[in-house]
């Protein structure tokens, strides 16, 4: 049976797998998540993503956030948030690049 969150990564998965130009793993952490890998390491078009997938009304843990913020610093794009959330950051992204 799947949780919640489970329904939001699957249609994470469904629109990632719709891409062309789009290849992507998830990061397996044993359950414990001590080290705040986001739930999907995305290369798309080229660039690295970091997507941590959550259901409605749900915040990143703390060292989740740290771990956004390393990818972005590094020149990675991370997004976190339900899977509508992050398909419009990732289609706002495509549109931006012409």
């Amino acid at each position: 049976m799947k949780t919640p969150e489970g329904y939001e990564k699957a249609d994470v998965d469904k629109y990632l797998n719709s891409l062309n130009n789009c290849c992507y793993f998830c990061p397996y952490t044993g359950g414990y998540g001590r080290s705040g890998a986001p739930d999907r390491i995305a290369l798309i078009e080229g660039t690295f993503w970091g997507i941590e997938v959550k259901r409605e009304g749900k915040e990143s843990t703390v060292k989740q956030a740290s771990r956004m913020r390393e990818i972005r610093a590094a020149g990675g794009m991370a997004v976190a948030g339900t899977a509508a959330v992050i398909i419009a950051a990732i289609e706002k992204w495509r549109a931006s690049r012409g």
